[in-house]
């Protein structure tokens, strides 16, 4: 028997043909249920069964993919958001990196307009990079070193897009930063020969530069001129004053000169009187009426009578009148602890509390109070303090340079 006739025996021996009996008014009838009938219905029991079966796996395995697919999504959006802050950050720093570029090129630029000078730094730079340049030194600190990272597991192509645009960016920005520093530490050594050629001179002058910037600072003459182009500083420039940055040079370099230029203004480098000679030299000399060794305190400056006596330099008439030995005695006050004194004046032309400027004629030569001739007796005093008034003459024509900002003269 083969197996065909075997499943077909089986379905005959499990569903033989059956009859449902019905008794209606004594009457009874049947219905017979034939053998495939019955294979029929079986089959559609079975059909309707595996249906259902396969609907209610399909609706529970349709609820975890979706879970799954949520849980992905979560974990997507937390990567994005991730990503986004890492570009909100890089943007922060590019912004914050982009002002600190913009506010100090101001102060370049500010510097180059306040001293034409510091002009031949940039030529001599700009002809450096034509000639090919250093470019980029290595080591160089960088302004930007931070990455974006977003992982996906997929395509990246469009981050690695905007990072290789960040990456041009942060390039274009390092290159100015360096070029930027380049050109501080130029004008850092153009300052540097000026701050020299500056303090020279107030030695020549018989002056200590520190000195100087110490009555600069701790007293403040009413007279000590307020002013000067104005140097953009603001706490947003992002200046390392603690390291050898090179605008951190250049801005204390700057300030160090113009305060020597500023209390260097205030020195008297006038001459006092135009035709003279001098018949006396300031420190210890023999009294011309006593005949015993003394101390003079200015020069004395021969000439004939009435001629012009000029202020030697701008300031406030702080005495005017007589003087005991001085005779007719005028006492200018300009700033920063120098005072001059004129005495033995035939006459007086000004008054106490007038604004006096630089070669102003103040009086005339004469010979009153303690004098043997005419002559002028000319001192200039420094800190309360008389000195040489010959060794201001002497670097007069220098500090005249540095007032005029004529350092190349």
């Amino acid at each position: 028997m083969n197996f065909f006739h075997k499943i077909k025996a089986l379905a005959a021996r499990l569903f033989p043909e059956r009859q449902l009996y019905f008794r209606t008014n004594g009457v009874v009838r049947f219905i017979s249920i034939s053998h495939n009938t019955q294979i029929f219905a079986a089959s559609m029991v079975f059909a309707l069964l595996i249906w259902s079966l396969l609907t209610s796996y399909s609706y529970l395995n349709r609820a975890e993919i979706l879970a799954a697919k949520d849980m992905e999504l979560a974990k997507t959006e937390q990567r994005y958001n991730d990503a986004n802050q890492q570009f909100q950050a890089l943007k922060q720093d590019i912004q914050s990196s982009t002002k600190a570029l913009e506010q100090r090129q101001i102060y370049l630029q500010q510097l180059l307009d306040a001293d034409s000078s510091l002009s031949s730094e940039i030529e001599a730079a700009t002809q450096e990079k034509d000639a090919g340049g250093k470019g980029d030194e290595p080591g160089r600190k960088k302004t930007i070193p931070h990455e974006i990272s977003f992982h996906t597991g997929g395509s990246t192509a469009i981050y690695d897009e905007h990072q290789k645009q960040l990456d041009n960016f942060k390039f274009s920005l390092n290159r100015i930063e360096t070029q930027q520093q380049a050109l501080a530490e130029r004008m850092v050594g153009r300052i540097s020969q000026k701050i020299a050629y500056v303090e020279k001179t107030l030695k020549q002058s018989g002056l200590a530069p520190s000195k100087l910037m110490q009555l600069a600072e701790n007293r403040p003459s009413s007279m000590m001129a307020m002013g000067g182009p104005f140097i953009l500083y603001s706490e947003q420039v992002n200046f390392d004053f603690s390291t050898d940055e090179p605008f951190a040079k250049l801005y204390a370099h700057h300030n160090h000169l113009i305060d020597l230029e500023s209390v260097i203004q205030h020195i008297p480098i006038g001459m006092p009187t135009k035709k003279y000679y001098i018949s006396s030299n300031f420190g210890v000399r023999k009294d011309p009426f006593k005949k015993t060794w003394a101390r003079h305190s200015g020069v004395d400056m021969a000439g004939w009578w009435k001629n012009p006596i000029y202020a030697s330099a701008n300031g406030r008439v702080t005495k005017a009148g007589r003087n005991g030995a001085y005779g007719n005695f005028i006492e200018i006050d300009h700033g920063n602890g120098f005072l001059s004194r004129y005495g033995h004046l035939s006459k007086i032309l000004v008054k106490k509390g007038e604004l006096v400027t630089l070669e102003q004629k103040i009086g005339l030569m004469g010979s009153t109070g303690r004098s043997t001739s005419p002559h002028l007796h000319y001192e200039i005093w420094f800190n309360g303090k008389p000195i040489n008034p010959q060794k201001i003459f002497k670097a007069s024509n220098n500090v005249l340079k540095i007032q005029r900002q004529e350092y190349d003269s």
